[in-house]
């Protein structure tokens, strides 16, 4: 089976469970200016935040340039991308022939949403979505209703 890993805000490989499994395997990151961009907060009618501010972002660029290194010295290579994640990944999916994308859960409504928008695209692709919560303390299901 081949896997299409998208890095969301995972960008380790030393304890990233989605290089477990499969070969072979793409790794993916995907610049989305949504998140470079004021959205609402949710808290306050009319307030509107940015998911990554400046500081942020130096740590972002410092962090993909890691990741790419550290997979070009086990032989592989960390696609980048900038664009809409909803866009990029099926139609990058299937140009691989791939058989399954896999990232982890981020926390956050935006970002939910947009999990639940890519799994419904790649079901009606035939390529199986594989989803994990490492980036919490507790995994989502682990906790009280």
């Amino acid at each position: 089976m081949s896997r299409l890993i998208w890095h969301r805000r995972d960008l380790r490989l030393h304890d990233n469970e989605l290089y477990t499994d499969a070969s072979p395997i793409f790794s993916l990151f995907i610049f989305d200016p949504a998140e470079f961009s004021p959205r609402p907060t949710g808290i306050q009618h009319g307030v509107n935040g940015v998911t990554h501010e400046p500081h942020f972002t130096r740590h972002l660029l410092r962090a993909v340039e890691s990741l790419r290194s550290n997979l070009r010295k086990l032989d592989g290579e960390l696609l980048i991308r900038h664009g809409n994640p909803l866009e990029i990944i099926p139609k990058l999916a299937r140009d691989l022939n791939v058989d399954e994308v896999a990232y982890n859960e981020v926390p956050g409504y935006y970002e939910y949403q947009q999990s639940e928008e890519l799994k419904l695209s790649l079901r009606s692709k035939n390529i199986h979505a594989y989803t994990t919560s490492s980036l919490t303390l507790a995994h989502p299901d682990d906790l009280p209703n």
